[in-house]
């Protein structure tokens, strides 16, 4: 279930930053084998961020749910978060 929050006149669907950025956090965590490669990148990476899993998984060009994993509207900064502390 998608809950959309409305905090000042920013908009949050169930705690991220807008609905690009769940759709592609949430497809990550839920797809197997996506979560294993950001498992794999994360410890192997010293610095591990977004865009450096995405490189490094081959991953250009990916499209989940609809929207491209280097969709500009992605919170970078929020997804990075999500790839430092999968193994955490």
């Amino acid at each position: 279930m998608m809950y959309l929050h409305t905090i000042g006149d920013s908009t949050r669907y169930n705690g991220w930053t807008n609905w690009h950025t769940f759709s592609v956090g949430s497809n990550l965590i839920n797809d197997e084998g996506l979560y294993l490669e950001a498992c794999r990148y994360e410890r192997g990476a010293v610095n591990p961020t977004w865009q450096g899993f995405i490189e490094s998984a081959g991953l250009e060009g990916l499209y989940l749910n609809g929207v491209s994993v280097s969709d500009p509207n992605l919170d970078h900064t929020e997804l990075t978060e999500l790839i430092q502390e999968i193994n955490a």
